[in-house]
């Protein structure tokens, strides 16, 4: 476990702080947090559900999608069921990447923490593009002759290794480098404080929640998000929720903001991003029913009220879940048992397959005459503990678990 990448494990950052009257005490540094541990494991089955609902009618863009025709039912309840896990899902692994990233930095050195990085996500990156993603692209073509004359002519179309969600690990590695780098400029190695910060106040949440938004609009007017990917294959269309999270989550380490928000402010701001999206869905979706496809194109980028609109209810979404979710699984989950141990200690190697368990498994099934919904069913079923199995069985093998 402890030589796992902080993607997949979860020990505090600095040494342990004093929180508030009944809240979860801060752990000893280096001790795990199981709540962190168990919300991955979560957010890793949200990655994995929402690209099947886009394999079984829901919108949005995914590697292959079921040929059999799809009712509006399903097209509908898939695609609202998605908008959550879109606009809060990788802001939030970019949150707790964060958040661990001082720790780590501080117990190694920055020498050490980048050869860490390097091996932990430079090697899946470079794994990943030049061995799944092909694998991958080659079964989602409906198996275009021999694999092996398929192969060289991916390999020569192909623009960059970080093709399909593996973009995830690319964009972490940067942020890394350069965190790396702000330290080794700012000349500060010391460790995290403990319990030093406040933890910031609701004027001060709406300002971020504002300004992400209106920010998020303006960049969607150049890079919107069905115009992804942009540079380095990266989602330019998120690239500023995943860099602001990312940051939030360096401060939250260093102010121990994990261990200090309220379950006040978790049910508050639960609440709050309930209650957003009530205005959201009630201006969308009559304009959506009306205009069709086009009103999703302008909601997902553009100088259009709608994306505005999106934009807004999406950073309130965020903030609201990712509060509401870290205060609950410290309150309510912070405590493992073998499986969940086990089923987090996989989730880094999950993301990294399950484009080929997925892809593989829809393809296979997709000759199963079946309404499209209960099909969507029956692969989440089917697929979700089969990624986790086939991590298990990954992560077993000699020295790749050094590296996952």
């Amino acid at each position: 476990m402890a030589s796992q990448t902080e993607l997949t494990t979860s020990r505090l950052p600095g040494a342990a702080g004093t929180a508030p009257a009944g809240q979860a005490a801060a752990a000893p540094q280096g001790k795990r947090l199981p709540f962190v541990d168990n919300l991955r494991i979560l957010l890793m089955c949200g990655v994995v559900v929402q690209h099947l609902s886009v394999t079984y009618g829901a919108a949005g863009s995914w590697m292959y999608t079921d040929p059999a025709p799809t009712d509006k039912l399903t097209s509908t309840l898939l695609s609202v069921y998605n908008l959550i896990p879109m606009a809060a899902g990788m802001g939030f692994f970019f949150l707790l990447a964060g958040y661990f990233t001082p720790g780590s930095y501080d117990r190694k050195g920055g020498a050490s923490f980048l050869r860490d990085r390097l091996i932990r996500l430079g090697i899946p990156l470079v794994v990943y593009g030049l061995l799944i993603e092909p694998l991958v692209v080659y079964i989602a073509h409906g198996l275009p002759g021999s694999y092996w004359s398929f192969y060289p002519t991916y390999l020569h179309r192909v623009d960059s290794i970080a093709d399909g969600p593996i973009w995830f690990v690319e964009l972490l590695l940067f942020f890394s480098i350069l965190y790396v780098a702000w330290r080794s400029l700012a000349r500060s190695r010391a460790q995290a404080a403990s319990g030093t910060g406040t933890v910031p106040g609701y004027r001060a949440i709406f300002g971020f929640i504002l300004g992400l938004g209106l920010l998020s609009f303006v960049v969607r007017i150049w890079w919107p998000q069905y115009d992804q990917p942009g540079p380095f294959n990266l989602p330019a269309g998120y690239l500023l929720q995943y860099v602001c999270f990312y940051v939030l989550g360096i401060v939250a380490a260093r102010c121990n903001w994990l261990f200090t928000l309220t379950p006040r402010m978790g049910r508050d701001w639960s609440l709050i991003a309930l209650l957003a999206t009530l205005p959201f869905f009630g201006l969308a979706l009559p304009y959506v029913a009306r205009t069709g496809e086009q009103a999703v194109i302008e909601m997902l980028g553009g100088f259009h009220w709608l994306s505005l609109v999106y934009t807004l209810w999406e950073s309130f979404v965020i903030v609201g879940v990712c509060i509401g979710l870290l205060v609950l699984f410290r309150t309510r989950w912070n405590h493992q048992g073998r499986l969940a141990r086990s089923l987090a200690a996989s989730a880094y190697t999950v993301y990294l397959i399950h484009p080929l368990v997925l892809v593989g498994f829809a393809y296979a099934f997709h000759v199963v005459e079946l309404y499209p919904l209960l099909k969507f069913g029956i692969a989440v079923l089917i697929t979700l503990p089969l990624c986790f199995l086939v991590s298990l069985v990954i992560r077993k093998i000699p020295l790749v678990n050094r590296v996952l």
